[in-house]
């Protein structure tokens, strides 16, 4: 794509047309899907023990692979945006073509780069990132899994019971929107580098493009998620923290829209790009230090005693169907062959708590006769 639009004869006004547009919008959510598999793939392999910290490394990995990613395009879009620029006769306001401007920084500002850049910004956000990617995504999530499990119990009748079931189940719920927001962040403050004319248009799509992805959500855990629970409060720090450095983009634009404005510095050149990238580190170490020392201090006083002190596993199994030893199937199948208890322990299977019997010897004190109160409370925690 950049090779073709680099090569492309902008003589006389000429442009690439639709087909090149549609082509770029595709590039962008193909690559962010890819982006998201690599990462997701990645999380899993690590081995973490815990589901919470195997999402909270997705997310940081990658938002990380974003930024470079967004990077590494608006250094391709600038360079072509150059060469388009230049291929157009384009010349600064004071009547300076644009070939002959060398340095990096008053090229950057010339109103030709601006509008083509912020035209650009406007462009990898929406739809090809705002939207796009949140249309086609209820098909490979709900819509393809339900429709081929469908497929394969009508067409196999050797699958039946549990394997039937898992083959008509969602995929588990996962915090992977942490790190699609985030990037939808990075993109929308991008815009404050160029002209105003594009962000409010861009900031109206991230509102309207924002009210699907939370339909979507919405639907995904009451309708279609089985059950999820996220313990702890990992993935949510991480992502305060990863908003640190993206928060940090808009000092940097502060910085660069402050340059040579009445009363105000003048720089240009390097200068210029260092104190715009002190403004982002400066705000960065003073956005992670607050979140570090000062956001603790104004959450709810700890209670003087553990309300939970006085749990135990008994009375905890009693209104919990699933502990070591229900989750455990070996221990079940040696509950049942090897020490013959009677009942035997229940193997916790989500969704037929209410078959199991309450067998204290095993380890099982859920007890079928409260199972249907206490499920649906736990369904409403879970969706929740």
């Amino acid at each position: 794509y950049a090779y073709y639009v680099m090569t492309f004869n902008y003589e006389n006004g000429r442009e690439p047309g639709f087909i090149v547009g549609f082509a770029f919008s595709m590039i962008v959510v193909v690559g962010n899907a890819i982006m998201y598999e690599v990462c997701a793939r990645i999380s899993d392999k690590v081995g973490f023990q815990f589901k919470d910290d195997k999402e909270a490394c997705y997310m940081i990995l990658y938002t990380i692979a974003c930024l470079f990613n967004v990077a590494l395009d608006f250094v391709t879009t600038y360079y072509t945006a150059e060469k388009v620029m230049e291929g157009l006769g384009f010349v600064s306001y004071f009547g300076t073509p644009l070939a002959d401007i060398h340095h990096f920084t008053t090229k950057f500002e010339t109103y030709g780069m601006q509008r083509s850049l912020a035209e650009n910004t406007y462009s990898y956000a929406f739809p090809s990132t705002y939207l796009i990617p949140f249309l086609i995504e209820p098909a490979p999530t709900i819509l393809a899994p339900l429709l081929l499990g469908r497929l394969i119990v009508r067409t196999h009748p050797e699958v039946q019971g549990k394997e039937a079931e898992e083959w008509m189940a969602m995929a588990d719920m996962e915090m992977g929107r942490y790190a699609d927001l985030l990037l939808n962040v990075i993109l929308g403050i991008l815009i404050f580098y160029f002209p105003g004319g594009y962000t409010w248009m861009l900031f109206l799509a991230m509102a309207v493009s924002h009210l699907w992805i939370y339909a979507f959500d919405h639907y995904r855990v009451l309708r279609s998620v089985p059950a999820c629970t996220f313990a702890a409060y990992d993935i949510e720090w991480w992502c305060q923290a990863m908003l640190a450095p993206i928060m940090g983009i808009i000092a940097s634009c502060l910085a660069f829209k402050g340059n040579c404005e009445p009363g105000m510095y003048c720089l240009t050149g390097f200068p210029l790009i260092a104190t715009c990238s002190f403004a982002w580190l400066m705000h960065t170490i003073f956005h992670t230090a607050c979140l570090i020392y000062l956001v603790p201090m104004c959450g709810k006083r700890l209670p003087d005693e553990d309300p939970a002190a006085h749990e135990t596993f008994t009375s905890l199994s009693q209104r919990v169907p699933c502990n070591w030893f229900t989750a455990n199937p070996i221990w079940c199948l040696r509950s049942k062959f090897k020490f013959k208890h009677a009942p035997a322990c229940s193997f916790y299977q989500l969704g037929k708590e209410r078959y199991m019997k309450y067998s204290p010897k095993t380890g099982c004190f859920f007890d079928e006769q409260d199972a249907s109160p206490i499920v649906s409370n736990m369904d409403v925690k879970f969706k929740n």
